[in-house]
């Protein structure tokens, strides 16, 4: 996908006649992934019940939804442009411990009172994604280095950075008020730290979708060459798409600070391999260029539905994990047996017209009319 740029196919056709490929893969991709939710939620009635569907517990799934959209979102964004970025947890930690120190510190809040001090250490920490995802950025413009190896290494500097500020030790005792904030509802209902990720999630989707610099990043992803030659500003638009997943994973990291009271190195690791499988099961292709970011947040709700599911039906860590893994390798099985077929159908299609288009006309075609 990211290999040299060609106007034609082997065969001889435009790729321009073979556009349409692509966006029946996506479609695809997405009719598959609607029809895993379908198909999931119906399994989990019949076997729970009003178990699972009742307001408490569809309420407390929305509860335990944002932080984890959030770093879904972060991930999905940097597969976009064929990368991935391992440092989200790591940056999300390292956030919520500046915040939670700020917030936490007599001085600060003798200085400047409870709700300045929660804005400042609400700042800071978004200060603090996005210089950490601007700086994975810049190591991957400048120097080159793959995306998984830039953010494997800044993801342990990270953490050792919120090791050595913290001990290791957890930091708790929030403001009362900056929890109550983020643990509100609307309508008594919809918890507030919800709707807000609805929002991120409306402006990324359409600022990607609708902007140059969401057609640079899609045109990066498919095919790097192709967008060098057309003259796009790649080292920009890797830049602010990594920055852009360092603010997200500080605002997770905000969140989680509200929700759990307390801030540590490691909290929310088991985010890491699930934002990933998110991401895979939304349609984002690892190599980029492909997937529609809207896709990501109702699989992170397919996913928290069936971790409420698993956790209501006691069931153990490892079969957990082995149905986490049994989703993933369905789904792509799924995805590439279908994909084969709608790209055959097309390639065929594409084939006969082009034959047609090229074929010599009927004899006495050409002829003007007799007489």
């Amino acid at each position: 996908m990211n290999g040299e740029y060609h106007t034609t196919s082997p065969l001889g056709i435009s790729w321009r006649r073979l556009l349409p490929a692509r966006l029946d893969e996506e479609g695809l991709s997405q009719s598959v992934l609607y029809a895993m939710i379908a198909g999931v939620l119906a399994l989990i009635f019949l076997c729970l019940g009003t178990a699972f569907f009742n307001p408490t517990n569809l309420v407390s799934v929305l509860q335990q939804t944002p932080e984890f959209a959030l770093l879904s979102l972060a991930m999905g964004l940097s597969m976009v442009s064929g990368g991935i970025d391992l440092s989200i947890i790591a940056v999300a930690n390292l956030a919520g411990i500046f915040a939670a120190r700020l917030m936490t510190s007599e001085p600060v809040l003798a200085a400047l009172g409870q709700d300045a001090a929660i804005a400042l250490a609400c700042l800071v920490a978004l200060g603090v994604g996005a210089g950490a995802g601007l700086l994975n950025g810049i190591v991957i413009v400048r120097f080159g280095i793959p995306p998984l190896l830039t953010t494997l290494g800044s993801m342990m500097v990270f953490a050792g950075l919120g090791t050595g500020l913290t001990g290791g030790a957890g930091i708790t005792g929030m403001p009362e008020a900056y929890v109550n904030v983020m643990s509100s509802t609307i309508f008594g209902v919809i918890p507030t730290s919800f709707c807000l990720v609805l929002v991120i999630f409306g402006v990324i989707a359409f600022a990607v979708n609708s902007s140059v610099f969401g057609k640079s990043l899609y045109l990066y992803g498919e095919n790097k060459v192709a967008a060098l030659f057309g003259g796009l500003r790649l080292e920009s638009t890797i830049l602010v798409s990594y920055t852009v997943c360092g603010v997200l994973a500080s605002l997770a990291g905000l969140i989680m600070l509200a929700r759990f009271n307390s801030m540590k190195v490691g909290f929310g690791d088991t985010f890491q391999l699930e934002a990933i499988l998110v991401a895979v099961l939304a349609g984002m292709d690892p190599d980029g260029g492909r997937g529609r970011l809207l896709n990501i947040l109702p699989t992170v709700l397919l996913l928290q539905c069936v971790e409420n599911a698993f956790t209501i039906a006691s069931l153990s860590p490892f079969a957990k994990k082995m149905i986490w893994g049994v989703m993933l390798l369905l789904f792509m099985a799924l995805n590439f047996f279908f994909r084969r077929i709608v790209v055959r159908h097309l390639t065929a299609l594409a084939v006969k017209r082009q034959r047609a288009s090229s074929a010599p006309p009927p004899a006495g075609a050409e002829r003007g009319p007799a007489g």
